[in-house]
């Protein structure tokens, strides 16, 4: 389920190889730098994040804005010579304008699904009006792999948000996307819109906002680990006090990974999701510019920002901005100074005074969006499908599923209508397809759901696997390998043999927790749910008890329901059948799941 060149690892959309470089233009000593003309995420309905710029092109590494590192790709990191930023989304998505400007480049001519062409496919082209990076340099933008429909010309104006066309996966892509870049004028030069400071808010939105990118949170918890993975095993790095501010690049598995200062070893770390609540308003994201020139991924900034005791430049030193492109959570602000937290032992602050090589961004989100109508989260979350069409329930991995007619009505208040999670309709390589509701936070509830059992035994060609997850990482991989591995407890249900499973699965590998091996080699539907409370999981199929075990490997983080399809090749037809899904916090002592809606 690629993206772009899985293979070869070489530039997504053949884009060539340049270093990222900035040629700043002047300004003056005591200016401060604004943020860029970006306001937008490009899509109307876009959900996982696929992949990053990539911050160190060309050296056989990878580095996302967050300034994680390593070999080897997994979502939501860069890959190695990606210049551009993906996101997953079905085909025929409508695509809008990030900035206004004007139009400069329109190609229509390669037929959807159409990937011989290489390159971007169909693309539009926009030279930003008036539109400066912080740096100073004029910026370009394209929106690429689209389909021929295009909806602009050639010099036509745009605003912010003004349809473009439409999303598919034309030219050098493999599965339904929508790839962004931002690129200087005139060098051609191509640069990260969130290392960079493009955008101009620090938390992001499409236009109909409901899809997020960037996170302000402020930790609950009297105390909490930073730590340098998304695990409760992980080191620690440092120590986040109650109430200290901090800006999260996203969340996986329970944590936030935030940026922090002070610390020339660790330019983030991974903060637990159940120790912090998120901020929309209340408090001043700054950003710390990157120095000119190519990045380098241990190199810190030449001139670290002082983080000092008051807001004063006499004031001692308790530490300092070491990294560019990083941002940092203001929740005081005294004449000119910013004051964030400096992670550590005890739970102290530091000012900083912003120069011309920060940003301080005057709103966390847009103001056009309305943030009342960002998806419900909040427990409890019901959804009976009972309108026919596209869905719009929950977090789609890849926007594939729709309610459909089903001739075999679900047994509670079944209306012949079901949710079908398929990959079906990608003309790439698709292999699944779920769907998810919650928050990253969400760690003591039940969710529930019914599920079409199709049994249809061992057919030769592979086998359908499906059911419904609890406590994901954001990613609901369940047992495939790429784009985020499977982790969250699962109940799931094998087409070929019947194998049914109360699942413990982590890096995509399932570990069955019944005591023996359970098969129900017939068709029908039945009532899974699953139990999260504390370090206790427990598991039932139609109201009985499959089993209940003690297990900690996933902390928090959403429910849903999930497919993947293990055949040799793309059989239609495949997929998987829901109906009557529920997630509630934990019901009253004494009562077990909801037998009865």
């Amino acid at each position: 389920m690629k993206i772009c060149s899985l293979i070869r690892r070489t530039v997504c959309c053949a884009v060539s190889s340049l270093l990222l470089a900035f040629v700043a233009a002047p300004r003056p000593a005591n200016a401060q730098a604004a943020p860029g003309p970006f306001e937008w995420l490009p899509f109307e309905d876009a959900f996982i994040l696929e992949a990053y710029f990539d911050l160190l092109q060309t050296t056989g590494q990878i580095a996302d804005w967050s300034g994680w590192t390593g070999s080897s790709w997994t979502s939501p990191h860069a890959y190695n010579n990606h210049t551009g930023t993906d996101f997953a989304l079905q085909t025929g998505t409508p695509i809008y304008a990030t900035a206004a400007g004007t139009v400069t480049t329109v190609v229509t001519n390669v037929p959807e699904g159409n990937h011989s062409s290489g390159g971007y496919g169909n693309y539009v082209r926009i030279a930003v009006n008036s539109g400066t990076s912080p740096e100073g340099q004029a910026l370009d933008y394209i929106t690429a792999h689209m389909l021929p429909n295009v909806v602009v010309t050639v010099g036509q104006q745009v605003t912010a948000g003004q349809l473009l066309g439409y999303s598919d996966n034309t030219g050098n892509s493999t599965s339904e996307h929508s790839h962004s870049e931002a690129i200087i004028r005139p060098t051609g030069a191509y640069a990260c819109p969130f290392y960079s400071a493009l955008y101009k808010y620090p938390v992001m939105f499409n236009p109909t906002g409901s899809v997020q990118v960037g996170h302000v949170v402020r930790v609950t918890a009297a105390s909490t680990a930073l730590r340098a993975d998304r695990y409760d095993t992980s080191a620690q790095v440092t120590t986040a006090h109650a109430g200290q501010t901090y800006f999260a690049a996203y969340w996986q598995h329970g944590y936030y990974r935030v940026f922090i200062p002070n610390d020339p070893a660790n330019r983030g770390a991974w903060l637990r999701a159940t120790d912090a609540e998120e901020l929309f308003t209340g408090a001043t994201v700054i950003q710390a510019l990157p120095d000119a020139g190519t990045y380098v991924h241990a190199t810190t900034l030449s001139a670290p920002l002082a983080l000092r005791a008051s807001a004063s430049a006499g004031a001692a030193v308790v530490g300092s901005i070491v990294y560019g492109g990083g941002r940092f959570v203001a929740d005081q602000v005294s004449g000119g100074w910013y004051r964030i937290p400096v992670p550590g032992a005890t739970n102290t602050w530091g000012w900083v005074q912003p120069t011309a090589r920060m940003v301080v961004y005057p709103q966390i989100v847009n103001p056009a969006v309305n943030l009342a109508a960002r998806p419900n989260n909040e427990f409890p979350i019901t959804e009976n499908f009972t309108v026919a069409g596209k869905s719009m329930f929950g977090r789609a991995k890849f926007n594939r599923s729709e309610v459909v007619a089903f001739a075999t009505a679900a047994p509670t208040g079944g209306d012949g209508l079901a949710l079908f999670v398929t990959d079906s309709t990608n003309s790439g390589d698709g292999v699944m397809e779920s769907v998810m509701v919650g928050r990253v936070d969400h760690r003591d509830y039940s969710t529930q759901v019914d599920c079409y059992f199709n049994y249809k035994g061992d057919t030769g060609i592979g086998y359908e696997r499906y059911g419904l997850f609890a406590r994901d990482d954001g990613f609901a991989g369940l047992d495939q390998t790429f784009e985020g591995r499977g982790n969250c407890y699962a109940i799931t249900y094998d087409s070929d043999d019947g194998r049914l499973r109360a699942a413990r699965i982590s890096e995509a590998t399932i570990t069955d927790l019944l005591p023996t091996a359970r098969y129900m080699p017939t068709s029908g539907w039945h009532t899974l749910s699953i139990e999260a409370n504390g370090d206790q999981i427990t598991f039932r199929i139609d109201g009985t008890l499959m089993t209940t075990v003690t297990d900690t490997a996933h902390p928090s983080g959403p429910s849903g329901v999930a497919y993947s399809s293990h055949f040799t090749g793309y059989p239609t037809g495949r997929g998987a059948y829901f109906d009557n899904f529920r997630a509630d916090a934990l019901p009253a002592a004494g009562v077990v799941g909801w037998e009865v809606y």
